[in-house]
């Protein structure tokens, strides 16, 4: 999808293809923007986010985002 970029993630956003999640990471630094695949589910979303250093409240808050009933457990 996207080429891995460097820097702290300053920003994340979510969003549903119908099919799959896409993760949009926004780095600080002059790093850029990485587009990553997130996974059918929110749990594989969730685990991709963390994957890229995001915590696990910030993940799950940013997988709420699109699926306000999820809850990581």
């Amino acid at each position: 999808m996207g080429y891995p970029a460097e820097g702290p993630i300053t920003a994340v956003r979510v969003e549903w293809t119908g099919a799959r999640y896409r993760i949009h990471l926004v780095r600080g630094s002059g790093g850029g923007i990485s587009v990553v695949d997130g996974g059918a589910r929110p749990a594989e979303a969730m685990a991709a986010l963390t994957a890229q250093g995001v915590s696990a409240e910030d993940a799950e808050h940013c997988v709420r985002e699109v699926e306000p009933s999820f809850r990581a457990g």
